[in-house]
């Protein structure tokens, strides 16, 4: 008797609350209604909160090639650097030479030892030069990645405040 009344009872109560549910799904939908107009601070703050973070992105790729640049400036710094120990290392053993060709009394090693020589210290001065328009690159890229820094920081400033002054903005919107 007890299972009896327990499934009757269910049921009723089951019952109760399946036939509203069931009869609100067979309800038509509301008409539908114009879409709110959209707050044009709003979309102005959207604007500039997508040119901003543009901004920032390119920022990033900037300073991403500024360091590559400057590893490979340091990069030809070594390498002019080894160039130019390796053609002191040639003067100095031609300068031996000519030394040695001098005490022998050989007119002809004489002087294409000192033709040689001519050449080592040209190659000497063009690494040189290298060496110094590869430091000034170097000077350069590390200026320019001050400047993406500083650009990146403005930029993520300008973001926050962009979202700041959206939010704000939502909400003024949303209370009219």
């Amino acid at each position: 008797m007890a299972r009896w009344t327990t499934l009757v009872v269910s049921g009723a109560i089951l019952a109760t609350a399946w036939i509203p549910a069931a009869w609100a799904q067979t309800t038509p939908p509301p008409a539908p209604t114009a879409p709110p107009t959209p707050d044009p601070q709003v979309q102005q703050d959207r604007r500039e909160l997508r040119r901003d973070r543009r901004d920032l992105k390119q920022d990033r790729r900037d300073i991403r090639q500024d360091r590559r640049d400057i590893t490979q400036d340091k990069q030809d710094i070594r390498g002019d650097r080894k160039d130019l120990y390796s053609d002191r290392r040639d003067l100095r053993q031609d300068e031996k030479q000519l030394q040695k060709d001098k005490a022998a009394g050989n007119a002809e090693a004489v002087k294409k030892d000192r033709a040689e020589i001519a050449g080592d210290r040209k190659d000497i001065r063009g690494d040189r030069r290298d060496l110094y328009r590869d430091r000034k690159d170097l000077q350069s890229d590390r200026k320019d990645l001050r400047e993406d820094n500083r650009d990146r920081r403005e930029d993520r400033r300008e973001v926050n405040h962009d979202k700041a002054r959206l939010y704000k903005d939502k909400k003024a919107a949303s209370a009219k």
